[in-house]
């Protein structure tokens, strides 16, 4: 995969925009005039294999957070005899799906994620306790699934505008584009 600069044909550099070297692509990004936006699964993968041991913890630790919490509305459900609870592992696997920052209508899911917040308030002020305890499931899904993927796509783009040679493979690869803030024209490999 590691290839140098002079390896990767032209077109794939001049496809990158106006920026003619890696030198005014980093200045753009510091200056936030340019995003550079990356492909989740791709920041996944990296963050797999270079991320510290400590958020490589963390993310595991979400996710066990959500089967422990699933696992524990199976038991309440049981122990409560109120099979109402039940229904969070649906409702965790919805959440799950929608909150996924690679979908077309990630703000859109933001906006649902602040909407849990308030659902959660109103049902417990109203003393619905169990759909209170299914919006929260609901809320910690989303939190959950939003925090692992900031750590793993901020990690991944850091490392991208930190090295070239792995910036290059990546937007070769479809990984990673960038896009202009004032135009908000993207640009990718064609």
């Amino acid at each position: 995969m590691a290839r140098k600069q002079s390896d990767i044909p032209e077109p794939v550099w001049r496809a990158v925009g106006p920026f003619k070297t890696f030198a005014d692509l980093s200045r753009a990004v510091s200056g936030r005039k340019i995003t550079v936006g990356v492909d989740p699964l791709f920041a996944a993968q990296w963050a797999e294999a270079h991320l510290s041991r400590f958020k490589k913890f963390f993310v595991a630790a979400l996710s066990l957070l959500l089967f422990t919490a699933a696992a524990a509305s199976v038991i309440g459900a049981l122990w409560l005899d109120n099979y109402w609870l039940l229904a969070a592992i649906p409702v965790q696997t919805a959440v799950f799906y929608f909150s996924q920052p690679a979908l077309s209508f990630q703000r859109w899911s933001t906006v649902g994620g602040v909407a849990l917040v308030l659902l959660f308030i109103e049902f417990l002020l109203s003393g619905m306790i169990t759909a209170a305890t299914l919006t929260a499931y609901a809320g910690l899904t989303f939190a959950a699934v939003r925090a692992s993927g900031f750590i793993t796509g901020s990690a991944f783009r850091k490392a991208l505008m930190k090295d070239e040679r792995l910036f290059l493979e990546a937007f070769d690869a479809r990984a990673c584009s960038v896009r202009d803030n004032e135009t908000k024209k993207v640009y990718e490999i064609e």
